[in-house]
């Protein structure tokens, strides 16, 4: 008998939000066989403080990093064509949505939560959830056949505290994927080592590129250990306190309640 083949599909609002935002978890899961797939849902042209670089070039770029990402993972980095920082939820949006769900045809599905600094994250976040339910309903987008289950919807942490904080509903150990979440980082190179240093740290611009890579590895290395103390309790809960006391590095995610139950077999493969 055939073991079932798993399908994650990470949907993000920039070409560098899916994979960097839950890179530990779609490591591991492209390492237990498996198949990944992301999705920006906007093209990145907007995320440059020099307005010159902006539009199609940058566009062009980001995807390309994206598609460098996504070889990492052994998957497809899809980008839309939607205008950086001009995400609407409307009609349209939505039901592209549910056409691209229902294509790919995911288990899982993880995005960033609906409260969020970003328009375009909270859109992105409220057209998956506009989604959800409408995934299994035939006479909506009846072009593409409906799904007959519904996916598990999982948010990645992040550290806003209104409307509530993040929960950690699926804790993951991510010891030895550091670096390589590192790696995933590096592919977009535009937003890591020169947006994001915008507006108050250009002089690191002109850092070496190794200089550069060293402090974005510490900066990922305090956020993974950063998430492993705040979900101590959780990790004593599933593992026990002598294996818990041995991890150092993990993600935490937040259930999305529009999506399916989260089944016990697939949690231990989350989680394991």
């Amino acid at each position: 008998m055939n073991e079932k083949k798993y399908r994650v599909l990470s949907i993000g609002a920039h070409p560098d939000d899916a994979d960097t935002s839950a890179g530990g978890l779609l490591l591991k899961l492209r390492d237990k066989g498996w198949e990944v797939r992301l999705l920006s849902v906007t093209d990145g042209s907007a995320g440059m403080y020099d307005i010159s670089r902006c539009g199609a070039p940058l566009a062009e770029k980001r995807k390309a990093e994206a598609a460098a990402s996504g070889a990492l993972l052994g998957g497809i980095y899809d980008v839309w064509d939607l205008p950086d920082a001009r995400l609407t939820v409307n009609l349209e949006n939505r039901e592209r949505m549910i056409r691209y769900v229902r294509q790919y045809r995911p288990d899982v599905i993880i995005t960033n939560r609906p409260g969020d600094y970003h328009p375009d994250h909270r859109a992105a976040a409220t057209l998956v959830a506009d989604a959800s339910y409408l995934l299994m309903v035939p006479y909506i987008c009846s072009d593409v056949p409906p799904l007959d289950y519904e996916p598990v919807i999982l948010y990645w942490s992040d550290g806003f505290q209104t409307p509530y904080p993040s929960k950690a509903d699926v804790v993951v150990p991510i010891d030895g994927y550091e670096e390589r979440k590192v790696q995933l980082a590096c592919c977009h190179e535009c937003q890591y080592f020169d947006w994001m240093y915008w507006p108050d740290r250009m002089e690191k611009r002109e850092w070496p590129r190794e200089q550069q890579i060293e402090e974005l590895r510490q900066r990922f290395l305090r956020g993974d250990h950063r998430d492993r103390d705040h979900v101590e309790k959780e990790l004593i809960e599933r593992f026990g306190e002598e294996k818990a006391a041995d991890i150092k590095s993990a993600e935490y995610y937040e259930i999305c309640e529009f999506g399916g139950s989260l089944s016990e077999e697939l949690r231990a493969i989350l989680e394991g």
